[in-house]
């Protein structure tokens, strides 16, 4: 294979991803106005880091329940309407595991982070924390004044990719 074939390919193996998160973000700058937003906060951080659940939230997690990609905790005046996240009783002993698991991922995501939930006009909603990725964020829409969805965006290595040909020969 020679080089300029080799470029081609990566050039067009991180396009396509990129064409992807262009439009996807166009689309969200057009529908401004019933969206909260994500504010990061070392303070949640630290309140997660000391295996502290906040008495007034109800929590919610997504993926494995042994060790959450993402830990949502939305104040109680709040509806979460998502199929995407699982409801969960959190206690401090869950919360420490979750915090010391040594999944696949960790050694190479070693950090994590934390966030407040804010709705449209910017008041403190909940919390979020991020166990795998600190890169990992969401979309807050606020269906209404109490109903919330936030939607995580698929990590880029579940999209699935399209074969490339080496060259133009094949």
């Amino acid at each position: 294979m020679n080089n300029q074939s080799k470029y081609h390919i990566l050039f067009i193996g991180r396009m396509v991803p990129a064409v992807f998160l262009a439009i996807f973000l166009a689309g969200l700058s057009g529908c401004s106005g019933t969206y909260g937003r994500l504010v990061v906060n070392s303070d949640v951080k630290a309140l997660f880091e000391r295996n502290e659940v906040l008495p007034d939230h109800r929590y919610f997690y997504t993926e494995s329940s042994t060790w959450p990609r993402v830990v949502i905790g939305l104040h109680k005046d709040y509806t979460l309407q998502s199929d995407f996240w699982r409801p969960v009783e959190l206690t401090p002993e869950r919360l420490n595991r979750w915090l010391e698991f040594p999944g696949d991922n960790r050694l190479v995501f070693m950090s994590s982070n934390g966030s407040d939930i804010l709705d449209k006009d910017g008041r403190k909603i909940g919390v979020w924390y991020a166990l795998k990725d600190t890169r990992d964020w969401g979309v807050v829409q606020m269906i209404d004044d109490k109903t919330v969805n936030i939607i995580l965006p698929v990590p880029i290595e579940r999209v699935i990719r399209l074969p490339f040909r080496r060259s133009y020969e094949e």
